[in-house]
């Protein structure tokens, strides 16, 4: 760990760029942490919005009853389309296409 006793004496405001914020949203002991695994590597947090979408669409499979894709297309903020794709079907055929 970095440094030791004294370690209890450092502010928040002395914390260079970007540990302040970081300790903010989750305390200046676990920046430390943090700190002591990754300083001076470079260590990119890559988004996690597959990890997310992944879980997004196991939960629409799992709800999907085959007509209630317009309720799923609200509650998870995508298009009904999308929930078709996500759950490997066709759109029903008794719907008007545009295009």
């Amino acid at each position: 760990m970095i440094g030791g006793e004294w370690i209890r004496e450092l502010k928040l405001e002395q914390l260079p760029s970007p540990y302040p914020g970081i300790a903010e949203a989750i305390g200046l002991e676990n920046t430390l942490k943090l700190a002591n695994l990754v300083q001076g590597t470079g260590v990119y947090f890559p988004k996690l919005d597959s990890a997310l979408a992944e879980i997004r669409n196991q939960r629409i499979r799992a709800e999907f009853d085959g007509y209630n894709q317009k309720a799923l297309a609200i509650k998870y903020g995508i298009t009904e389309r999308w929930v078709y794709e996500i759950v490997g079907r066709e759109e029903d055929e008794s719907q008007v296409r545009f295009f």
